[in-house]
């Protein structure tokens, strides 16, 4: 049986490039190809993800891990902001602006930085890394059982990526996804972000795996409690969010009743979600030793009285007024009228 293209279908047509079919029809899975075309038909300047993701009944975070594969082979361009919080002007707020000079960022980086990503390998340097070592076989089963998925080519270069280049052994890396799985984060793109952290902070054994996932369960809980009284309704926070909640936990020891005070002085002063106001916030009352709820009561009573100054009269003494007593005497007090004298 032959085929041939019916004509009418030509009616409206769209650019495809010609590597797509070349070099990536036999790579690239369905889905991949899927959201290529969608952005080649509708938007291929600037794309709505969120409108691609309700056409192709897809989530955000599939979208995103579909899409790094043409990323990554150069037919799509743009950078990976999955997991960066939208930047928006911070407002300097009254805790702020008379007493911190210095502005207390989230963690620094570390001081060695992880290497050039190397290309992703071919199908047959992939057989020839599990020819090698059996474990590699063992380590894209024990993924697919625990991802509840197949992992697929994109699967397979992203775990011998952690395995090969961010130097993390099997076991570990069978923790850090069964921890990716239990949050509902399993796309390729955070796997391989965690991947990364986890490699440059040399958490290559199963002790220190167990530290940081306790320390990210702790965060996640805290994430949670603070989400559920705020009324907030994202509960799959991103990497950078998580690692500024991770600070508020770890590093300043606050529960939720503080950080539900620095939500309040964000919403005052801002009328809008935005967790780098918060963490300023939050920063400037662990640097002036506030550690309680009553320390901040007390600490910004404080602050605001020192700014009201007394006023004077035109004498230079300072004038006092006893409003009840006033009242008071207005009240039962007998009135007198009293002409005045001509002169």
């Amino acid at each position: 049986m032959s085929y041939s293209v019916n004509p009418s279908a030509f009616r409206s047509i769209f650019a495809v490039p010609s590597d797509i079919v070349d070099r990536h029809i036999r790579l690239a899975n369905g889905h991949q190809l899927k959201v290529l075309l969608w952005i080649l038909r509708n938007s291929p300047d600037n794309p709505d993800l969120a409108e691609m993701c309700k056409a192709l009944k897809i989530t955000k975070d599939d979208a995103t891990d579909y899409l790094q594969y043409w990323v990554e082979n150069g037919i799509l361009s743009g950078k990976d902001d999955t997991y960066a919080e939208a930047e928006t002007k911070t407002p300097v707020i009254s805790t702020e602006k008379d007493t911190v000079k210095e502005d207390i960022s989230p963690e620094k980086p570390l001081a060695n930085t992880a290497p050039i990503t190397p290309s992703k390998p071919s199908s047959a340097e992939i057989l020839t890394r599990l020819e090698e070592s059996p474990e590699i076989g063992h380590l894209f089963n024990e993924a697919q059982t625990k991802l509840g998925k197949t992992i697929g080519y994109d699967g397979q270069c992203t775990l011998l990526l952690i395995h090969d280049h961010y130097g993390l052994p099997t076991e570990v890396i069978f923790m850090m996804i069964d921890y990716c799985a239990s949050i509902g984060k399993t796309n390729y793109s955070y796997i391989q972000a965690v991947g990364k952290d986890w490699g440059l902070r040399e958490i290559d054994t199963i002790d220190k795996a167990a530290e940081q996932i306790e320390a990210l369960r702790n965060t996640q809980t805290l994430w949670t409690e603070f989400s559920k009284a705020a009324g907030i309704t994202n509960t799959r926070p991103t990497t950078k969010q998580m690692d500024i909640v991770r600070r508020w936990s770890e590093e300043f020891k606050y529960k939720v009743d503080i950080i539900l005070l620095a939500y309040e002085a964000m919403v005052e002063n801002t009328g809008k979600f935005n967790l780098n106001y918060m963490n300023k916030v939050l920063a400037n009352w662990y640097q002036k030793g506030y550690r309680t709820p009553e320390d901040i009561e007390n600490g910004e009573a404080e602050f605001q009285k020192s700014k009201v100054k007394p006023q004077k009269t035109p004498s230079g003494d300072n004038a006092s007024y006893d409003l009840d007593k006033f009242k008071e005497q207005s009240l039962h007090s007998e009135l007198k009228y009293e002409r005045k004298k001509k002169k």
